[in-house]
């Protein structure tokens, strides 16, 4: 019996669109034997064949070695939440990958699994902090997966609001300008550097600027009904910034304070008593084994 742990993740972090990335304390668990037939548990029924999205991550580890597939038994324990912008496809990936490497012995590196689940996710935001921990940049560049891993201040709260709806990845998408200025891309290429320094030094200050997105915030916030609602709500109670996880429908307060945290908290869950909230912190430790 193979139990694999992988945490969700919050993707682009204001300006880094793409690029940025942190694993956070909400996990989804995973346990692999392998069988003679494939066996799916806990999961809707609509996932429970072939193209459940970790059997498909472990098929395409074993073909990237040169492996013949073997069948699994599989149980999902799904801590986090579908289709919010928290990466629930990245956890799934992510284990896939690794329940290949561990119970067929592929030898791979962390740096290989990354690159792995990057060609199956499409870019490595997501599934960069999920395999690392901690707050990881990442590109793809010649084929090759690049990424830098950054630890948090460990005071750090990331007030949660996630919504009972959905916004569709694809949808997402399509709102985000294709073509931006060079006045733009140094704007944010400046932020994102700053993003690093904030998140590693704990400065609410330099965070409250640097989160200042004009990429794809401006576009995707007109996707989530409840969010100049959360924002001002998390904004007069204190947060040094607030920014879309991923795609969305998620949104984040970010503190350091504990105080600010509970009063944020105890705004979300007052205003908006149909979704749910919760206080996160960044997670040091990607995916493990337990």
């Amino acid at each position: 019996m193979l139990r694999i742990r992988v945490p969700a993740t919050t993707a682009n972090i204001g300006p880094g669109y793409d690029v940025l990335g942190a694993a956070l304390t909400l996990f989804s668990d995973f346990e692999f034997e392998l069988s003679e037939r494939l066996e799916i548990e806990g999961c809707p029924d609509r996932y429970k064949n072939e193209s459940n999205l970790v059997i498909r991550s472990y098929r395409h580890a074993l073909e990237q070695c040169g492996r013949e597939y073997v069948p699994l038994w599989l149980r999902e324990e799904a801590g986090v939440p579908i289709a919010r912008g928290l990466g629930s496809s990245s956890t799934c990936i992510a284990a896939g990958v690794m329940a290949a490497n561990e119970l067929h012995g592929l030898g791979l590196s962390k740096k290989d699994i990354v690159s792995i689940c990057t060609e199956l996710e499409g870019h490595p935001d997501n599934v960069a902090p999920a395999i690392y921990g901690g707050v990881v940049a990442g590109f793809s560049e010649e084929g090759r997966v690049y990424c830098s891993r950054f630890e948090a201040d460990p005071r750090w709260r990331l007030v949660t609001l996630i919504p009972d709806y959905e916004v569709r990845t694809e949808e997402a998408r399509k709102v985000v300008k294709r073509d931006i200025s060079l006045s733009d891309s140094i704007y944010t290429t400046g932020h994102v550097i700053g993003m690093l320094r904030a998140l590693g030094e704990g400065d609410e200050e330099l965070l409250d600027m640097a989160c200042r997105d004009i990429l794809h915030e401006p576009y995707r916030r007109k996707l989530i009904p409840d969010y100049d609602r959360a924002r001002k709500l998390a904004l007069e109670n204190g947060a040094a910034a607030f920014f879309i996880s991923g795609s969305g429908s998620t949104m984040m307060a970010a503190t350091c304070s504990g105080e600010t945290a509970e009063k944020i908290l105890s705004a979300f869950s007052e205003a908006f008593s149909g979704h749910s909230s919760m206080e996160l912190r960044i997670c040091s430790e990607g995916a493990a084994v337990v």
